[in-house]
């Protein structure tokens, strides 16, 4: 495992030794960009979703929230919360996948 940190540490441009830590900042800064990229890309698919009614928080989540009042399904939330864990293991799987571009796209 710790061998397969120190592969993505080094596409990201990080590199650790005992005693010291290097940085590549331009592989780092197209790192970020290349995730800030992603991020904007999810939240805008997610504010579609929600503006358009396909992600209900009291019928999808179970979380109703009014002035006097927050109900709390806690068989909805869980299922969102594995939902929601899946989700977020795909995302961290594009993530990888933009490291992996970012590296090939540096060593051309």
């Amino acid at each position: 495992m710790k061998e397969n940190n120190n592969d993505l540490f080094q596409k990201i441009g990080v590199d650790i030794s005992q005693d010291k830590i290097n940085i590549d900042l331009t592989k780092t800064k197209d790192f970020f960009t290349a995730l800030q990229g992603i991020f904007q890309a999810k939240a805008e698919n997610l504010k579609q979703d929600l503006s358009e009614g396909k992600v209900n928080l009291g019928e999808d989540v179970g979380i109703q929230i009014d002035n006097e009042h927050i109900n709390i399904d806690l068989e909805k939330t869980k299922s969102f919360i594995e939902e929601f864990g899946q989700k977020i293991e795909n995302f961290l799987g594009e993530i990888d996948k933009a490291v992996e571009n970012i590296d090939t796209t540096k060593k051309k």
